[in-house]
């Protein structure tokens, strides 16, 4: 945690007399536990009551049930709600992980987990009649892993700077979340491609229905999520069943493409079939969650192009590509901050090893042919020519990250802007491995990752400060700026301005702007390039690797 970033004060822990608030449903008390042990605050929910901690200067409340537990007949099925208790139930540690598998040569150990894994948890400096800003934040992994457990999706600092309520749901990633199986199982399995999207709703419907008992206001709830957590943020505000549920949104690092097309999605899900040993739903069904998760290992090394879950285009759940429908202005129009990291892929070059500088050009303009046409050679010469301070390897990495995230996202604030306010980032501080992929995270959450951080503590507590108040006045307000940030302007066609956050912090008018131009003609709207070109070259540059974001 960085030191001197406005922590909580750990040594205190005032037990509190008994409180009474009543507040539609809600109940709130204050126990005397002991000199060393925080105090119970019980609330009640529309499910039943529960029982968090007052924690220093906050109240949290950690692994709630916002849906009944997705198993047995309710696997692969969308959420409903959690069956009502009567007695207190236990709100003080994390719900387990959802079912998930490491990646490829990962050594970190995997954390608990189960199918019953729909839980959501509450920062909240008061539950009382306060009214305050609410920040749902959605987790990344690729669809396929990560969970709210994790230390970089720690509430406490950011809800005790801002006086805000954050929360953190769970949703099924991978093989339980988002496995096509309507032309396998049938007609009543649908939506089964899309359930960790209508996990999400769930969970934000869980929100309208109790926040208020939290001290949180249901009419301001700002939706924020991180890579594959912004493809879903991105989601929701191209879906029907979300509208409402939320009211300003920021997307950090979206990868395109959004999701699957239903075919190949199916493919995708007959694959891991056939790597289960099995042919037909009833004998997928039976087979244990741990069987499940051998063949998901199993598929992130049978080399199929783009292994990676996502959502799918099932034509109910998700009727239209994700990205069209924004662009086109038929999605909701909220208030709206985007933006990318200037290094995306840095980690996968440095860490991987993969063998960038030794692919032919011809081979990479072969590739974007399809995409830019006669424009590839001149693209590509741009990216790693045009820099005498970049290797080859370190310009297809950055072509690759502008393909990936950074034009996908201007193309959303390009169209969002004539419609709604939007603001538009560029992180460019290095961490271990530059402006990588997440490397704004512990600058959002305030909670540092060793391994990866570096800098002065001045600069980095500047630096939180600075984006921690931009997205705390962004839930207030509808608007980032703030006193210890440079005015930054909306973004507009005209100007482009962006928000550089880095070492210094500054506006920026059209960065990269060279760059920017030369996919001039590609929409980046969920259709063109399609999923098979992006993987393609995904595949190229991972030299036949696994990649995920």
């Amino acid at each position: 945690m960085f030191k001197g970033f406005g922590q909580l004060n750990t040594g205190r822990r005032i037990l509190r007399p008994l409180i009474m608030c009543l507040l539609g449903s809600m109940m709130l008390y204050a126990g005397e536990l002991g000199q060393n042990q925080p105090a119970r605050i019980v609330l009640k929910t529309t499910s039943g009551p529960v029982e968090g901690s007052q924690i220093d200067k906050l109240q949290v409340f950690r692994g709630i049930p916002y849906a009944a537990p997705p198993v047995s007949a309710r696997r692969w099925r969308p959420p409903v709600p959690p069956t009502p208790w009567s007695e207190i139930r236990s709100a003080h540690e994390f719900g387990p992980a959802c079912p998930q598998v490491a990646e490829p040569g990962s050594t970190e150990p995997l954390p608990s987990m189960s199918e019953d894994c729909l839980t959501i948890n509450v920062w909240t400096p008061h539950a009382d009649s306060g009214l305050r800003p609410v920040m749902v934040f959605i987790h990344g992994g690729a669809f396929m892993e990560g969970s709210t457990r994790e230390k970089p999706y720690d509430g406490t600092l950011l809800a005790a700077r801002g006086g805000i309520v954050v929360v953190t749901p769970q949703y099924r990633v991978g093989a339980f979340g988002f496995l096509e199986l309507s032309d396998i199982a049938g007609k009543e399995f649908t939506q089964s491609g899309d359930l960790g999207i209508l996990d999400q709703i769930a969970a934000l419907r869980w929100v309208q229905q109790n926040i208020l008992a939290f001290g949180g206001n249901p009419k301001n709830v700002t939706i924020l999520g991180e890579s594959a957590g912004a493809v879903s943020v991105g989601t929701l505000l191209a879906a029907r069943e979300a509208r409402g549920l939320f009211h300003k949104a920021i997307m950090e690092s979206p990868r395109a493409p959004y999701g699957h097309t239903q075919a190949r999605a199916t493919q995708i899900a007959r694959q891991l079939m056939k790597l289960a040993g099995v042919s037909t739903f009833s004998e997928l069904k039976a087979l244990s969650t741990d069987q499940i998760m051998a063949a998901q290992n199993k598929l992130f090394y049978a080399r199929f192009e783009d292994t990676s879950f996502s959502p799918v285009l099932d034509g109910v759940v998700i009727p239209e590509p994700t990205q069209r429908k924004i662009i086109q202005g038929h999605g909701a129009n909220v208030p709206l901050i985007i933006g990318t990291n200037l290094e995306e892929l840095n980690f996968w070059e440095y860490e991987e090893g993969l063998p960038l500088d030794k692919i032919p050009p011809s081979v990479l303009e072969k590739q974007l042919q399809p995409l830019l046409g006669t424009k590839a050679c001149a693209a590509i010469n741009l990216y790693t020519k045009g820099h005498p301070d970049r290797t080859q390897g370190e310009g297809i990495v950055t072509l690759l990250g502008d393909l990936t995230f950074r034009m996908p996202s201007i193309r959303i604030a390009e169209s969002n802007s004539i419609r709604q306010p939007t603001w538009m980032y560029l992180f460019t501080y290095h961490a271990k491995y530059g402006a990588e992929h997440a490397a704004e995270l512990p600058f959002v959450f305030g909670v540092s990752d060793e391994a990866n951080i570096t800098g002065t503590e001045q600069q980095l507590a500047k630096l939180t400060s600075q984006m921690q108040l931009a997205w705390i006045n962004f839930a207030r307000e509808g608007d980032p700026n703030h006193s210890g940030l440079p005015f930054w302007p909306k973004y507009d066609l005209n100007s482009r301005a962006t928000m550089e956050f880095g070492l210094t912090s500054e506006v920026i008018n059209d960065p990269n702007v060279n760059e920017r131009k030369a996919w001039a003609g590609v929409p980046f709207d969920g259709i063109t390039p399609d999923i098979d070109q992006a993987s393609g070259l995904m595949t190229l540059a991972g030299g036949g690797k696994y990649w995920t974001w």
